[in-house]
């Protein structure tokens, strides 16, 4: 993919504001979905309402040159590990919801979120593969206190 994170924050600071930024996924970063429905009548606080949306790692970000100015648009490409074999999947998606790592769907009636799961949270200890631990298990005296069940007759008359 061709678009750079510096790139995106460079057209999203056109939008917002610095502050508003979070850390969002690039190329090969897995990440989080959270959704939410809007309803009518109500207001929702910040963090009401969201439910689990999967998973998926983020292949990048290229331009849609049939926007205008460069830079309007983006296309979102992702593997969405939500089905077996994972799928490919790509949104259009402005710098600023891309880097706020939140947006609105195409009909206006729900919000999802990004979250990029940072890779302390993935990072497995470099000692190599686990290594199995033999576990001793003493012999209890007096161990017939196992229960039996008795065979079940299968041909009931």
């Amino acid at each position: 993919m061709n678009v750079t994170r510096e790139e995106i924050i460079d057209f999203a600071l056109r939008y917002i504001s610095k502050d508003e930024i979070t850390d969002f996924p690039e190329e090969g970063d897995l990440f989080c979905f959270l959704e939410r429905r809007l309803p009518d009548n109500k207001v929702l606080k910040d963090n009401e309402g969201w439910n689990f949306a999967g998973y998926a790692i983020c292949k990048g970000y290229a331009y849609d040159y049939e926007s205008k100015p460069k830079g309007k648009w983006l296309w979102f490409y992702f593997t969405s590990l939500n089905t077996f074999p994972p799928t490919q999947q790509t949104f259009k998606l402005q710098p600023p919801h891309i880097a706020k790592g939140i947006f609105q769907d195409s009909q206006r009636s729900g919000e999802i979120k990004i979250i990029k799961i940072p890779k302390y949270f993935l990072d497995i200890d470099s000692n190599g593969p686990l290594k199995k631990e033999k576990i001793d298990i003493p012999e209890i005296p007096g161990n017939d206190n196992i229960i039996q069940f008795p065979p079940q007759n299968k041909h009931k008359e």
